[in-house]
């Protein structure tokens, strides 16, 4: 039944994933409304937002909505891709009002300073560097191993959000909220 509907990219067709998904769990056709709507959806939350991680953030979450709510979809009551924007729309709405509230949340250039900078570097003395340097690693091994270790690879080492995701293997969300809770407690640490 599923190859049926990868042949074609219908309404019907990504009605009847959605039927598979909600009523069998079946990741086959998870797999087949996956391929046929994130880019759909990714050109859409890159007309909406500027930042390319939060376009990738809205798609993650909504194709993670349609997994967990597909028992949800009623064909009756209007078509399947009409509904999968509409959870897109919601979706993109709770992602702005997380970033409205997190306007005060630190950045991680708050808490790095910035050292490479030539002007900045001949101000800065290699004692006052290293202090820093330490205060941040001891700020980072206060944290719980799979935050501190995100927070190292990430500012430390310098990878993006997304090398870290593929490096352990772990959905983009989990990294960035991940990160988002160090970053808040070590915040308060600093506070303190």
């Amino acid at each position: 039944m599923a190859s049926q509907v990868a042949q074609s990219n219908s309404d019907d067709d990504i009605a009847l994933l959605l039927a598979n998904i909600a009523s069998e769990q079946c990741r086959k056709s998870y797999d087949l409304l996956f391929r046929q709507v994130a880019p759909r959806l990714l050109n859409l939350a890159r007309k909406q937002f500027v930042d390319e991680s939060l376009a990738l953030e809205m798609v993650q979450e909504t194709m993670l909505k349609l997994w967990l709510k597909a028992g949800l979809y009623d064909s009756s009551k209007g078509n399947a891709m009409t509904w999968i924007f509409s959870v897109s729309r919601n979706v993109k709405f709770d992602l702005m009002r997380k970033g409205k509230h997190q306007q005060s949340w630190i950045q991680g250039d708050d808490l790095w300073p910035i050292l490479s900078e030539e002007e900045d570097a001949d101000k800065v003395s290699t004692e006052d560097q290293e202090l820093v340097s330490n205060e941040l690693k001891h700020l980072i091994a206060k944290l719980p191993e799979e935050q501190a270790d995100i927070v190292r690879r990430v500012y430390l080492h310098g990878e993006s959000q997304q090398q870290v995701s593929e490096i352990l293997n772990l959905p983009l969300g989990t990294v960035k909220s991940r990160l988002r809770l160090a970053l808040k407690k070590m915040k308060e640490v600093l506070d303190d």
